[in-house]
């Protein structure tokens, strides 16, 4: 099975590339957002400590996606998750910075991480997909229905964490791909397949090299 994550902020436009891939993939298969299957036990959350549970908490949530489904797929599955776990990595490295939190909480996430799980292979593939502040504004205007609780807070991270996918297609060039979300949705899932044909088959990333990639990244940009 190949393991694709597609990443990027809020209302870019990841669900309607996912739609668009199943319908033209037919050996596709979408797994939805982690809060769209389960409850944030975190929401209340206001400590340093509270923050790296919370985290915690999503990061093994998301790593599950990678082994849940592997008995119920074939070999030529293409796996499609709507945000993983580099999402998760990412977000802690940089939410206390996006908020002038005086908290240095990724090297305590790192530790536990390396502690408790093992080095495992997870996405083949990661697409993070990219807009302007003002298209994902607009975005979100124009779809009222969807509610996006964490749009604004999320924004204010986005400009690092477009800073660090950018970094990790540099470090991966053929697992990672910054794609530029506003063109048109065709457009954008043509190259999306491209991708895909050309790269599916490349070695999976591993945890914890990006763990250790992340480490350096923000050691780089506090320093």
């Amino acid at each position: 099975m190949i393991v694709i994550d597609i990443d990027g902020p809020s209302a870019v436009g990841k669900s309607s590339l996912i739609r668009s891939l199943q319908k033209d993939l037919p050996e596709a298969f979408p797994i939805d957002e982690l809060l769209a299957k389960k409850s944030n036990p975190f929401c209340n959350w206001k400590t340093y400590d509270d923050f790296l549970q919370k985290q915690l908490w999503f990061f093994d949530n998301t790593l599950r996606r990678y082994t849940d489904n592997v008995s119920a797929s074939g070999p030529h599955a293409l796996q499609l998750n709507d945000i993983g776990v580099i999402d998760v990595i990412v977000h802690t490295a940089v939410f206390p910075l996006a908020n002038h939190l005086p908290w240095s909480v990724f090297s305590a996430f790192r530790e536990q991480v390396r502690c408790h799980y093992r080095d495992l292979p997870f996405a083949s593939l990661v697409l993070f997909l990219y807009a302007s502040e003002e298209a994902l504004r607009l975005r979100r205007e124009q779809d009222p229905l969807r509610v996006r609780n964490a749009f604004d807070s999320n924004l204010r991270l986005y400009p690092l964490q477009k800073d660090f996918y950018f970094m990790l297609a540099k470090a991966f060039p053929r697992q990672v791909f910054c794609l530029d979300a506003e063109r048109s949705p065709s457009v954008l899932a043509e190259n999306v397949k491209s991708v895909i044909l050309k790269n599916r088959n490349e070695p999976s990333l591993r945890l914890y090299d990006i763990l250790d990639a992340a480490s350096s990244w923000l050691s780089n940009i506090t320093s």
